[in-house]
Order: C-alpha cells, then structure tokens, then sequence
C-alpha cells in the first residue's frame, strides 16, 4: 500500500512539473507542449490465480507534434517569404521607376518640342543650343537611372552575401542540436524544439525538407535534393563566380573541396526571391533602359547622317556611336585565354531584343541560344565572316575554336554609355538630302558617304525588292539593276553612299546634295520619332518601350502582391494547424494542474493510510 501511494505521488509530481513546464512555456516560439505518457504496472499474480495491481509509472514525456503538419507549415513559410520579398523589391522598383518616368518621358518630350522649335528656324543657333541641351537631360535621364540599378545590384550582392551567412549559421546551429540529442538521449524534447525553431527559420530562406536517420538525428534538404546538414555535418552556402560574366555571382553548396552549383529556381524562399529579383526583374530593367538609349541614339545619329549641317556637310554624330569598335567587341563576353575577334553592332532596331545570347562553335558548326534559350544553327559568310540575328550584326575577325562558347549582351550596359559627343550646334543636320520627291514606304534608308560630282540622283527599289537601279532626275540611268540591299557601298560619279535594307517594293529616294538655305527637311523626320514605331517588330515608339517596362514592372508587382496575401492565409492556416496540436492551452493546463493536485494529495492520502495502518499493528504488538 505504501508502495502504491508513492508511485502515485511520484507520478502526479512529474505530471504537475510537466504541467507546470508547459505553463512556464506558453510564450515560448515554437515550444510544443509536453505530456506525460503513464502506465500502470504489471499485475501481482497469486497463488490461486488471483490479481492485484502494482500501481503506476510515468513511462515517458513527449511533445505534442506532428512532423506532416510541421512539414506543411515549413513550405507555406517558404512560400510566403518569397511572394513577400518579391513584392517588397517588385514596390522598391515600382517607385524608382515612376520617379524616372518623368525625367526621361519628360526629358524626351521636351526634346521633340526643341526640334520643332528649331524647324520653324533652322538657321537659329540659340534654338540649336537649346536642343543639344535638352538632348544632354535625356542621356543624363538615362546615365542616372543606369546608375541606380547598378547600385540596386550592389545592395543585392550584398544582401545574397549576408542571407547566406544566416543560412550557414543555421546549419552549424542544427549540427550542433545534433551533438546535444547525443548527449541527452533521454530528455531531448525541447531539444527538438530548437530544431524545428531553426527548420522553421531555415524555410524563411529557401525550401527544406528533413529526414530522420535511424539514430534519431535528421538530414536537411534544401531545395531540389541539396545536403545542407547530414548528420553531424554540414555543408557551406556561397556565391562562386560566373561562367563567362565572372561579376554575376552564382549559388552553389561547397562539400569539401568542391562545389555544386545550385539552381536558384529550385530554392525558393527569401534567397530565392533575391536571385529572380537580380536576374529577371532587374536585368529586364537594365536592358529595356539599355534598348530604348542604343534606339534613339542610332537613330538620331542615322538622321544626322542623312542631311546637312549649317556647313553644308553631312551630319556628324550627335549620340555616341553604339556601332563603334570599342563598344561592338564589348558585347562579347569570352574567356580570357580566348582568341576570338567578334564585334557585335545593331542593324536593326525592329528585331532588337532584351536579353543574353550565347554562340558556341562545335568545330564544325556555329549555333546561336537565343534569350528564350532556342537554339539556331547560323553559316557565318563573307569576309570577315559574319551573319544576322534578331536584329544584330556578328562579325568574326577571328572565330571561336572548337568547343568555344561567348556571351553576347547587345545592350545591358547603353544606358550608362549614351552620351552627346557635339559640341557645335551648327552641325545639327537640319536640312534632308533624301528630298520630299522620294516615295518610301519601307524601312530603309540612303546614307552619303562622300559627295561628289552627282549631287543628285534617284534609287529606285524594283518591284519585288530584290534589286535597285540608280537615276538620274530625268530617268536615266547611272548605275545599272544590282542585287538589293548591296553588299558594299555605292559610287555614282564620286558620289559613295549606303543602302540599307528594309526598303518597300517600288521605294523612291529622290537625293539632293544641293544646299538649301532654311530647309528644315530632316528635323521634320527627326520629330516623326516622338511616334514613329521602331521598335518590337514596328509595335512601339522609344517612349512606348519606357512605358512598357513601367507597365511591366507594375504588372509583377501586382501578381506578386495577389500571391502574398494568397501565401499569408495558407501559411497563418497550417501556424493555426500546428498551434492546434501543439499550443499551450492556459485554461487546459490549469486543469490538469488541479486534476494532477488533487491526484497528489489522493497518492499521499494512500501512504498516510498505510502508515496509520502499520502504527496502529505496531501498537497491537505492544
């Protein structure tokens, strides 16, 4: 009887310090609530096959837990932490591009206004200073919206640096719960409470999956099968190198003395959001800002050359020429032990696309990956060899070796180059060469190279646009049918000029090298760039592409912030899932504490019994 009272006053005591640790707990992040798991003794048995019970026994404390209701909560927690980071960064973007949308918008509307300011009088030097300048705010609009984002990938760098250091920390920390369950096999239950604590961190970051071993301690997966702790290891998170573009930093997992890269797509959480937000949404920002300065730059300096300044000699380059030798080669990012010579220039504006391309060299064949990752088989021809693609020009002075591979960036960094290089306002071209006796329905366009003895003469395209003659004013001809566009320039009479392609059939350019004092001709052209549509396959003007990135931006910002709130109602669901099986209940466990009191005293009751009893058989004896 005494020995029944005390097993059951030493059961109530560890149900009340259960009771009174859950209690003590009940704002602890992450505890789960602990119980006691009692049992009754094995039954005394007599010899008459009788019965009596042998009391009770705490057999263990455990958690209330559930590992596929934790597992769930982990992936919402990843979830929610990357729709939460994307729209963050998606609203920081949002607000940096409508404060610039002003500035450039405004800057090259103003400019158009100058334009026809100075095409009411072209010989006005004040008008053409006022130009130049409003066309220095543009360039400035976009030099420092460039800037901005580079700053913007900085701070991104940054920040992938510092997210995983936390994540290595995390896994050092999980490495070491693991040394502490080894040590404590036997009260281990708020151990693993720490554990899920940094799972549960660990998910803000990336997506994770765990595993329990046979000896109770647990792998960690990140993303797509990716080891982070095994066992009493872990492996280290870091950023290596680019392949090719060294300064765009990759993820990869070091075991050892080697590293294997990692696929930010197949992370999620918080790192996740990051790397997108670097490689997608800022990138797309850096290369349509880069496509609209390469556009109207090319564009305008195309128009200088199509006319004459108040020196009667053909326009100069207002922009910087995003054709130069210097910035056609820096578009090929290579090896530095390559010995290919590849200078890449913009030929057409209407299929310039945003995005990277790769050429690779098999030894026997040159393909092309587009920015959709497409692969096309291109011939390089001529001397040097060269081929088009989307609207660029590649050139190999020297090609690839067997196996080679380069990068090919058209446009990422136009916007940090574009500058205005005149100087003179009397070289703006206000006067056209290409008179308004021309008929041209298409895309191309004549650029004088030389002027000489014929100041003027008709190119005629012929009507299927495969070859072109060249006039005289009264019809005759100067240079017989040629095979259209032509593959070099041509020379009537001294006279050296360039055909592009993209002519119409039956396209007229009807040229007058003849100076005409107050001709306005080419500004008129100039200011039809407010609306013309020279980009995306004839779709949109320069300020329609600024706007489109704007719209862009906000449409991401607007899907991301939809997915947030769809994620915080998932992710607050399974924290109530879990809270529900694991959650200190106050009013539960000042229950227990009552019952658990009342049992203690019952199980001392018992003992104070048996004492009474075995006193009162001493006395008898007496």
């Amino acid at each position: 009887m005494l020995a029944l009272g005390s097993q059951g006053v030493l059961t109530a005591q560890q149900q009340l310090n259960t009771t009174g640790h859950n209690i003590s707990n009940v704002n602890t992040k992450g505890y789960s609530r602990q119980f006691i798991e009692q049992r009754s003794n094995d039954s005394a048995y007599g010899s008459s096959a009788n019965q009596w019970g042998q009391g009770v026994y705490a057999a263990s404390v455990r958690r209330n837990y559930d590992k596929f209701i934790a597992n769930e909560f982990s992936i919402t927690n990843s979830s929610l932490s990357h729709a939460t980071t994307r729209n963050s960064q998606l609203t920081m973007l949002d607000n940096i591009m409508s404060h610039s949308t002003k500035k450039i918008s405004g800057n090259m509307n103003e400019f158009y206004s100058a334009i026809q300011g100075l095409a009411d009088s072209p010989n006005d030097i004040g008008a053409r200073k006022m130009v130049l300048e409003k066309l220095r705010m543009v360039a400035a609009g976009l030099n420092n919206m460039h800037t901005i984002l580079q700053s913007q990938e900085k701070d991104i760098s940054i920040e992938i640096d510092a997210t995983l250091t936390k994540m290595n920390d995390i896994g050092l920390a999980i490495v070491n719960i693991h040394k502490a369950i080894i040590k404590n096999q036997a009260t281990n239950n708020d151990l693993l409470d720490r554990h899920q604590r940094l799972i549960n961190e660990l998910s803000e970051f990336t997506k994770v999956s765990v595993n329990q071993c046979d000896d109770d301690l647990y792998n960690v997966i990140i993303g797509s099968g990716h080891t982070l702790v095994s066992r009493l290891n872990h492996s280290k998170l870091r950023t290596v190198p680019g392949i090719l573009d060294h300064q765009k930093r990759r993820l990869a997992l070091v075991e050892g003395k080697t590293f294997k890269p990692i696929d930010y797509n197949d992370i999620s959480g918080k790192l996740g959001a990051i790397f997108e937000y670097r490689d997608k949404s800022l990138l797309q920002a850096h290369d349509e800002l880069g496509r609209l300065a390469a556009g109207f730059a090319l564009s305008l300096n195309e128009m200088q050359a199509q006319g004459f300044d108040l020196n009667g000699t053909v326009g100069e380059d207002i922009f910087t020429d995003f054709n130069g030798d210097n910035i056609s080669r820096e578009r090929v990012l290579k090896s530095p032990t390559s010995t290919a010579d590849i200078k890449i220039t913009i030929s057409d504006l209407l299929g310039l696309k945003i995005g990277d391309y790769q050429l690779k060299f098999d030894g026997s064949q040159y393909m092309m990956v587009d920015p959709e990752k497409n692969v096309v088989n291109v011939i390089p021809m001529g001397t040097p060899a060269s081929f088009e693609f989307d609207g660029l020009t590649v050139q190999m002075d020297s090609g690839l070796a067997a196996g080679e591979r380069v990068i090919i960036r058209p446009i990422r960094h136009a916007a940090g180059q574009i500058g205005v290089t005149m100087e003179d306002p009397a070289k703006i071209a206000a006067q056209s060469y290409v008179s308004s006796n021309s008929n041209i329905m298409g895309q191309g366009d004549v650029k004088v190279i030389t002027q000489g003895a014929q100041k003027e003469f008709q190119v005629a395209i012929s009507s299927d646009a495969s070859q072109f003659t060249v006039l005289d004013m009264q019809n005759n001809i100067l240079v017989a049918l040629q095979t259209y566009p032509p593959v070099s320039a041509v020379n009537v009479n001294g006279t050296v000029f360039e055909l592009s392609k993209g002519a119409a059939p039956e396209d007229l350019f009807a040229i007058s090298l003849l100076p005409a004092n107050g001709e306005n001709g080419n500004l008129i052209r100039m200011q039809k760039l407010q609306t013309q549509k020279l980009m995306d396959n004839g779709r949109s003007s320069f300020i329609d592409v600024y706007e489109g990135l704007n719209t862009n931006i906000g449409v991401q910002k607007a899907s991301f912030a939809r997915l947030e709130d769809v994620s915080r109602i998932e992710h607050d669901a399974a924290a109530g899932r879990i809270a529900e099986i694991s959650g200190v209940n106050l009013d539960e466990e000042a229950a227990n504490m009552m019952k658990f009191q009342q049992a203690y005293m019952a199980s001392s009751r018992i003992m104070t019994a048996a004492n009474e009893t075995f006193q009162a058989l001493l006395s008898a004896t007496r």
